[in-house]
């Protein structure tokens, strides 16, 4: 079996160039006349460029002006890199903004000769979107243990409220119809109020409302339910 070290030593060249195109990290290379001169798969996935169309280019087609600073210094201090990166915006072939964090190395050869810098550009907009998942997960279980809590600390009280209220009712015949009306109300409002906390308990994609004061609310009619609970019970 052949060392993996022997096929290294025998074509660095090519195997470097297999680790770089493999890379899941956008990987470009400048020289000193901030011109591009690698550009990787992932690089080439993440702005929509080919590395031929952005082969030669000046980081300024990816890159803004005033954000080439962090480039700019590492150039003049030659041997200092951005290790833990900083946020900052490509721009793609369409001229979207792409939210990445951009690390920034010195490129040396072995006698300490400066030929450049490399770039690892991560993609944000993933972390974005998982980040977005995360937090409407945690609202959604929050929603969740508020609706088991109405319902255990609520509901009860509300079952014993609406079964003397219908025990009343029996006797409608002895009471003043205004009173059978009021009473008829109160039944009515106390099956709504458990509906509600029934249909709290259901929700799988909460929907928000404007509230006094520019606060937001659950709009519970608005909000996804699990149909297939309901259309169970139906």
């Amino acid at each position: 079996m052949t060392d993996p070290k022997d096929n290294y030593e025998s074509h660095p060249p090519v195997y470097l160039a297999s680790v770089i195109e493999s890379s899941p990290v956008a990987l470009i290379s400048l020289n000193p006349r901030l011109r591009i001169t690698m550009f990787n798969r992932a690089a080439q996935k993440l702005t929509g460029y080919s590395c031929y169309e952005i082969a030669g280019c000046r980081i300024n087609r990816l890159l803004r002006l005033n954000r080439v600073k962090n480039i700019i210094k590492i150039f003049r201090e030659r041997e200092k890199s951005t290790r833990e990166g900083y946020i900052t915006m490509l721009t793609g072939k369409d001229q979207t903004e792409i939210p990445v964090r951009l690390k920034v190395s010195p490129l040396l050869d072995s006698e300490k000769n400066f030929l450049g810098v490399l770039l690892l550009a991560t993609d944000l907009r993933e972390i974005k979107q998982s980040q977005a998942k995360l937090l409407e997960a945690e609202r959604l279980a929050a929603i969740t243990e508020t609706a088991i809590s109405v319902n255990h600390e609520i509901n009860n009280p509300l079952c014993s409220i609406l079964g003397n209220t219908q025990l009343i009712l029996m006797e409608k015949d002895r009471l003043d119809p205004q009173v059978v009306k009021k009473l008829r109300s109160i039944e009515k409002q106390i099956s709504r109020i458990q509906e509600i906390a029934e249909r709290l308990s259901k929700i799988t994609k909460p929907v928000l409302k404007e509230y006094i004061g520019g606060k937001k609310m659950l709009d519970v009619d608005q909000s996804e339910i699990n149909d297939d609970e309901v259309r169970a019970k139906g």
